[in-house]
């Protein structure tokens, strides 16, 4: 009897080895650092981060360019199909008669320039912002605030893909563990079914309880089918997370943290009266947030620390200096451009030599001041304006959305401390439970109903002891990578593999 029940409570923790998954190929050894590793290499939310960043950057050297020398050079080959000054040359040269000593208007060198039918002509410019107003540091000011958005838009992205693959990660592991408790479960009804069947064969069960266990064991296989989809479906994410082929086979090496928490101590004498206090009962173990104030304080949770709540604030700065620019549009500009130019008027087209080219050199100051616009400076402003108290509410919305997403994450991370620990110990008393009961079963001392009842209890705990384990690990890695977190949308929850808990 001894040895039966020995093998009879061993059998549900032997069941809780994962199963090899239904993927070809060497399994993969993955713990949890490399896939985040893999991660942050492929995700595709970290390369438009990044591409964010290299647009910013662009609009960085824009808006700098402002107050730099501008620097050019032309070049250009002209022929003249027809040209007045060549038509009046030629009949100049045709009305004189010669006999003078002054040079006739054909012969004359500006009028061979301008009837001449070729132009090459050869130039550099330069040009210089004096005075913008404030336009040019305004928006070199607007520029470096986008830049650094982006760049916070980055460390925003890898955390979330961290978060995201940690998700995926111990989804995977649950996934495992519940069809692991779902093989248990049919295993199990299975054996209470062939024992009915035994007791039957011999005249001592009755026809109803024979068909009771094939019912209890029927209705086990669409639960453990569920489950083995459900697990496919998480380790399709995940891979799709990595960047790894569809049936490319994994083993998940990293498991949650299930070091049990100090047991509490609790009274052995045998009560003499049924008191219960609702205080005691309702009270959360100290422990609980021991734990939780061990993992807050070692992670930011200050609503100004937080990624979101810093990326509003760049562009409530970058409204800001696009205010100042455009109000320097009232301003006059102030600027200074020289072109220095070689030309050359080749009578066959091809200049021979340096001395063909002349020069042309023009320096000039420009001042531009918009006198009368018709209210566009004035629209513009005020369309400014209107940008910057958006930004300005929306920052309030934002701290006030990060301070309500830094308490749910504490709570959360409080939950699920409170469940694991209540988990703590379930496991083992429910497997002990349903071992006992078995033996009652066999023994003729109980029903199929005490049977099936305790079964439903040992899957219970099992589940809501994985769940538990899955859950802690998240809120943990959550609760850690806080300050760099987009906000939650209204708080929500990350799925989790749903229709497997017994």
């Amino acid at each position: 009897m001894l040895t039966c029940l020995t093998m009879l409570a061993a059998s549900p923790v032997s069941a809780q080895t994962p199963a090899p998954q239904p993927a070809s190929g060497t399994p993969l050894l993955l713990p949890l650092a490399e896939a985040i590793a893999r991660a942050r290499g492929s995700s595709e939310q970290i390369g438009l981060a990044r591409a964010g960043t290299v647009r910013a950057r662009g609009l960085q050297y824009q808006a700098r360019s402002v107050l730099l020398p501008q620097l050019g050079t032309t070049l250009n080959y002209q022929k003249t199909l027809q040209n007045q000054f060549e038509a009046l040359s030629r009949r100049a040269n045709g009305g004189n008669t010669g006999g003078g000593g002054d040079s006739s208007l054909a012969e004359n060198p500006l009028t061979r320039i301008f009837a001449s039918p070729y132009t090459v002509t050869f130039g550099l410019t330069a040009s210089q912002n004096l005075f913008t107003g404030g336009r040019g540091q305004a928006g070199i000011r607007a520029s470096n605030a986008g830049r650094d958005a982006a760049e916070i838009g980055i460390t925003s992205s890898e955390a979330q893909v961290v978060l995201d693959v940690t998700e995926a990660y111990y989804d995977a592991l649950l996934a495992d563990q519940l069809v692991t408790i779902a093989e248990s479960s049919l295993v199990q009804s299975e054996r209470a079914f062939r024992q009915v069947q035994l007791t039957r064969s011999v005249g001592t069960s009755s026809e109803f309880e024979l068909v009771r266990a094939r019912v209890t064991r029927d209705n086990q296989r669409p639960s453990w089918l569920q489950s083995r989809t459900t697990r496919d479906v998480a380790y399709v994410r995940l891979r799709q997370l990595l960047d790894l082929p569809v049936d490319q086979a994994l083993t998940l090496t990293d498991k949650p943290d299930e070091t049990p928490p100090p047991a509490r101590a609790e009274s052995t004498a045998a009560p003499t009266t049924v008191n219960v206090v609702a205080s005691e009962v309702l009270a959360i173990d100290p422990s609980v947030a021991s734990r939780t104030s061990a993992v807050v304080a070692a992670s930011d949770t200050s609503s100004l620390s937080r990624a979101p709540v810093r990326q509003a604030l760049k562009q409530v700065e970058v409204a800001k200096q696009q205010l100042r620019a455009t109000r320097a549009g009232r301003l006059p500009t102030v600027g200074v451009s020289t072109a220095y130019q070689r030309i050359a008027y080749p009578g066959d087209g091809v200049p021979r030599s340096v001395a063909d080219f002349v020069p042309n050199w023009t320096a000039a100051v420009g001042v531009s001041f918009p006198f009368f616009t018709g209210g566009r400076v004035r629209g513009e402003e005020l369309a400014a304006q209107a940008t910057v108290q958006e930004a300005q509410q929306r920052l309030k919305l934002t701290q006030e959305g990060a301070s309500l997403d830094a308490r749910l994450a504490v709570r959360r991370l409080e939950e699920a401390e409170a469940a694991w620990q209540a988990s703590v110990g379930t496991e083992e008393q429910a497997t002990r439970s349903y071992s006992i009961a078995e033996v009652r079963f066999r023994e003729g001392i109980s029903t199929q109903v005490e049977l099936s009842e305790t079964r439903v209890q040992l899957q219970q705990a099992l589940a809501n002891r994985a769940r538990a384990a899955r859950d802690l690990a998240v809120a943990r890695a959550r609760v850690q990578l806080l300050p760099n977190l987009p906000l939650t949308s209204g708080g929500a929850t990350s799925s989790t593999p749903s229709g497997n808990t017994p």
